[in-house]
């Protein structure tokens, strides 16, 4: 029986090993959290980032769409000054003026409604597409994450087998 006194570690050592196991686990679990807040911060920059392209490109393709616009009527503004110039010459009264005035505007309301609706078809598609590829991207890190955390649960696992073992 003193021999195997003699072989067991002293109460003190038990305790001060325990607190040491202890220290260790809450810097360990503070370290996992510090891990955590920061692929957080991560993620968060990396979908504010794919926004602001998102929003580059709808800028871009809003300035485009503009220029044309811009053309469209620059070139319906030449075209009505050209049907003045034309009535004048022509002498064409008031009334068939005022006639081919109300069919241009017409026309370019008609024109200007269908590309405001092609317009607004293919925002939404592209729109459509950057949100699928963002969540495909967002549930790919998702899925890594959760591999990283299970490989880190189960080494935390086999050092806890591993203790009582010992």
């Amino acid at each position: 029986m003193i021999r195997k006194l003699h072989k067991c570690v002293p109460l003190s050592e038990l305790e001060r090993a325990n607190r040491q196991y202890t220290e260790l686990t809450i810097k360990y679990r503070d370290v996992l959290q510090r891990d955590s807040c920061l692929i957080q911060r991560s993620t968060n920059l990396q979908h504010l980032q794919s926004e602001n392209d998102s929003l580059q490109e709808q800028i871009s393709a809003m300035i485009k769409e503009l220029e044309i616009t811009k053309e469209k009527l620059n070139t319906l503004e030449q075209a009505w000054e050209k049907v003045n110039t034309v009535g004048a010459e022509t002498g064409l009264d008031k009334e068939g003026k005022a006639t081919i005035n109300n069919e241009m505007v017409s026309a370019a309301r008609r024109i200007t409604t269908l590309e405001m609706k092609e317009l607004n078809e293919r925002q939404r598609a592209e729109h459509a597409h950057k949100m699928y590829e963002h969540v495909r991207n967002s549930l790919k890190h998702v899925e890594e994450r959760n591999l990283e955390l299970e490989s880190k649960f189960a080494k935390v696992g086999n050092l806890k087998r591993r203790r009582k073992n010992v």
